[in-house]
């Protein structure tokens, strides 16, 4: 049977501002003609679906449009969609009672009976165009504390999830799949657009987690698609078009393009103004003007940054979505440990804490200490909302 993995799609994305809507539209129309091209059984979206927990209105009905026009493609079509660290599981679930769930499974949160998570309630039989099981799935969504059976034990308490899931197929031959909503070590993350999640304590697990039974690991979370090492077949199909500058290409369409400018470092203000002054429009396939972020080293305030950056790029098919300022100076304190021009955006939250802490008591952070503000960290970015001081 032919599956198609794919993830992170992020629908409702903004990128500085700008709605990312009809670019999302172009992907899921080129996703439904690929569907129906390659003869496809089986979708697999490894989470965030959406980009955050409430999302729009529009965002939803997006996703709606989308599962309606897919399942027309072929009467055998199956659809599995995972939860992300994104994705609030209840919002994610929401039409699952709609939908006929045997041909779409969306799982938000871990299964629970009793109480308890229940890894067996991940088992999904896949069926191949006769209606006959070719293959099961693991669905195993983004993984919050309270899913762990001991939160303490990190990555073998993800270990465990995994294990008692496959304990559960007994001795059932057949190819199985696996998902996971991770950053796994040795993958490489995507410069700021990935969000840091923490599962057991641990902001990255090894492969080893997974079963070494699993034909395929599909894995969710980072952009830049890409194939881990471990004992079977384990990838990130990352996201379907880059979510900031700092990402790479894919193969599928790309309405608009990323440019930098310059493409490394910053230049003096005269010398940027210059440049993108210089610029030239290129006609391309493109069917939306690019996204350009601008490098400016400064000495001093500029008030009039943002007019001649703009002035530069009038009459230009350009979105300007950011103007990244660069500073040298003197001195040795927090802000030059974390980066002395770096936007509040742009800053890591454990760097900024490890540099305070050093600075304070002069060692480094306890493994316990920093944990525990990895977590709250990870537990504040689910919520939305701001941490308690305990």
């Amino acid at each position: 049977m032919r599956i198609l993995h794919t993830s992170d799609w992020h629908l409702g994305q903004e990128l500085y501002g700008f709605d990312r809507g009809r670019e999302h539209d172009v992907f899921l129309g080129w996703l439904i003609h690929k569907l129906e091209e390659t003869a496809t059984d089986v979708l697999l979206v490894t989470g965030d679906t959406y980009d955050v927990a409430n999302p729009s209105v529009e965002s939803q009905q997006r996703l709606y449009r989308f599962l309606r026009d897919a399942l027309m493609v072929s009467k055998y079509l199956q659809i599995v969609i995972i939860g992300g660290n994104h994705d609030s599981p209840a919002r994610l679930e929401l039409p699952r009672d709609l939908l006929d769930c045997s041909r779409v499974t969306l799982v938000g949160a871990m299964p629970r009976r009793d109480g308890k998570i229940y890894p067996a309630g991940t088992v999904i039989e896949l069926h191949d165009a006769t209606g006959v099981p070719a293959a099961l799935c693991i669905a195993i969504p983004y993984l919050r504390p309270g899913d762990l059976p001991v939160v303490d034990e990190g990555e073998s308490a993800v270990a465990s999830i995994y294990a008692e899931a496959m304990q559960s197929i007994g001795d059932r031959n057949l190819p199985i799949v696996v998902t996971g909503h991770l950053h796994t070590t040795g993958a490489e993350i995507s410069e700021l657009s990935e969000r840091r999640i923490v599962i057991g304590g641990q902001e990255a697990v090894t492969t080893d987690i997974f079963p070494a039974e699993a034909s395929y690991v599909a894995l969710g979370h980072l952009h830049k698609p890409q194939q881990v090492a471990g004992h079977t077949i384990i990838r990130y199909a990352g996201s379907p078009f880059p979510m900031s500058v700092a990402e790479t290409l894919l193969s599928a369409p790309r309405p608009a393009r990323f440019l930098r400018v310059p493409g490394k470092g910053a230049l003096p203000l005269d010398a940027l103004v210059t440049e993108l002054s210089a610029l030239e429009v290129i006609e391309s396939d493109y069917q939306f003007p690019a996204y350009i972020e601008v490098a400016v080293q400064l000495d001093d305030v500029e008030p009039e940054l943002r007019r001649r950056v703009e002035d530069a790029l009038r009459d230009k098919p350009f979105r300007l979505t950011r103007i990244e300022r660069h500073s040298a100076g003197d001195g040795v304190g927090l802000a030059d440990a974390v980066g002395r021009g770096s936007e509040l955006v742009n800053l890591d939250p454990a760097q900024v804490f490890g540099q305070l802490y050093r600075s304070k008591y002069a060692t480094e952070v306890p493994d316990e200490l920093r944990k525990a503000f990895t977590e709250i960290v990870s537990i504040a970015n689910d919520s939305g909302e701001k941490a308690v001081a305990l």
